[in-house]
């Protein structure tokens, strides 16, 4: 192979593939309040459809939260302050998050996005995702009090760093994990929630 966008572009796509992620068939916390469609094709044990998705933003983002997985476990190696990737499950529902700080009892999350895009940030969406792994965390015996979002800009600084703290609600995760029961429960496909011309480049599912 000597085209080198080629080269950068099968390397970073084999990768992502081998990922647990990408091969992962539960429902996770990210998906939850998403698109009804895509997580009803999930369920419904749907054959993947688009080989043509834009993958990059989302394979720098895995990027970036290694790095900071590193920095942070270079920071505490024994693993005595953070909990750094702790994987958690109960019932149907399993997850891995990102940071949990047991002292002050804070779940912490981490976002990329691009700056124009940080004034939407968070979305209701990302708040039930880290209100479940709230959930979880609680559900297995750890105390949280607090649940944080924290977004970095692909393209920004520091000062571009955004954080997004609330107190942790589990009647949130409730009504996270009552949406995905309602989604199982239909019998009828849900209608598309994106147009066209994003479902094209983002959906696996799009023909």
């Amino acid at each position: 192979m000597t085209d080198p966008k080629e080269l950068l572009l099968t390397a970073l796509r084999a990768g992502d593939a081998k990922r647990s992620r990408s091969t992962q068939v539960q429902i996770g916390p990210s998906e939850l309040g998403g698109c009804r469609r895509k997580v009803w094709y999930r369920l419904n044990d749907q054959p993947e459809t688009n080989d043509n998705q834009s993958k990059l933003a989302a394979i720098m983002g895995t990027a970036i939260h290694a790095a900071i997985e590193d920095a942070i476990t270079t920071l505490d190696p024994e693993g005595k302050t953070y909990l750094v990737e702790t994987e958690v499950a109960y019932g149907d529902m399993k997850a891995h998050v990102d940071l949990f700080v047991p002292e002050i009892g804070a779940v912490i999350d981490w976002k990329t996005s691009k700056v124009k895009n940080l004034s939407y940030f968070p979305s209701a969406q990302q708040r039930w995702q880290v209100q479940v792994y709230g959930y979880l965390l609680s559900k297995n015996g750890y105390e949280v009090k607090t649940v944080n979002l924290v977004a970095i800009a692909r393209d920004g600084e520091e000062k571009d760093v955004k954080v997004h703290s609330e107190p942790y609600d589990e009647t949130m995760a409730h009504a996270a994990l009552l949406w995905l029961e309602n989604v199982k429960a239909s019998k009828e496909l849900p209608p598309a929630e994106k147009d066209a011309s994003f479902c094209k480049s983002y959906c696996q599912y799009y023909d």
